[in-house]
């Protein structure tokens, strides 16, 4: 009896990646509905039970894809602010949100996937840090707008919320298609700049007048 070698060369540890990997894959062709342990298995060009072997289930599957994600959304978001070097918090929350819709627009599925609660294992504690660890960039933002004298009366946690949910809405408005044709931007980021800097001036930066 013969016996083979891994698949493609893959070993343990690259298998996994290769395999969260080509979720985005199967979204961006198929959808999200057609993501499934042997769908990923079939696009990497291994066996069912090859991925079934590194995941119990599809929301495992999806999980780990989330929490890749959240991950990419963190990064995102540090190097938007690096870039834009900020001189007070309210230049930060204009880049965090910039960061935002920049890796949405750029990772739509991935997008798509990280907000489906109800495929995710929710209770992952990979993806509790992950998810917790993109929103504490936000958070510490706000704070330090508060410390700055930005927020006026203003409840962090309330502006924390309306900020996220203004860039998470632009962003899943334009993926979705629904912004053509009516309006006249035609660059989604320069459209993001734009809106981030409408809500700094007119929430944080007329505040501490």
């Amino acid at each position: 009896m013969t016996v083979k070698g891994p698949v493609r060369g893959y070993h343990h540890g690259s298998l996994k990646v290769a395999l969260v990997d080509a979720v985005e894959q199967v979204v961006r062709k198929r959808g999200v509905g057609h993501v499934s342990l042997r769908a990923v298995a079939r696009q990497v060009g291994v066996t069912h039970a090859a991925s079934a072997h590194h995941f119990e289930n599809k929301a495992g599957l999806l999980t780990a894809f989330a929490t890749q994600g959240y991950v990419q959304l963190a990064e995102a978001v540090l190097a938007a602010i690096e870039e834009a070097q900020p001189v007070d918090g309210p230049s930060v929350l204009e880049a965090v949100g910039r960061g935002y819709v920049r890796f949405a627009l750029a990772n739509p599925g991935r997008f798509e996937v990280m907000f489906r609660l109800d495929l995710l294992n929710a209770d992952d504690p990979d993806f509790a840090v992950a998810s917790d660890g993109a929103y504490s960039l936000l958070v510490s933002t706000v704070a330090r707008c508060q410390s700055e004298g930005f927020l006026g009366t203003n409840d962090p946690e309330v502006v924390a919320v309306s900020a996220w949910s203004m860039v998470h809405g632009l962003a899943a408005l334009w993926i979705s298609g629904r912004l053509g044709g009516r309006i006249s931007e035609e660059d989604p980021n320069r459209l993001a700049d734009r809106v981030s800097r409408l809500y700094v001036d007119s929430v944080l930066r007329a505040a501490a007048h």
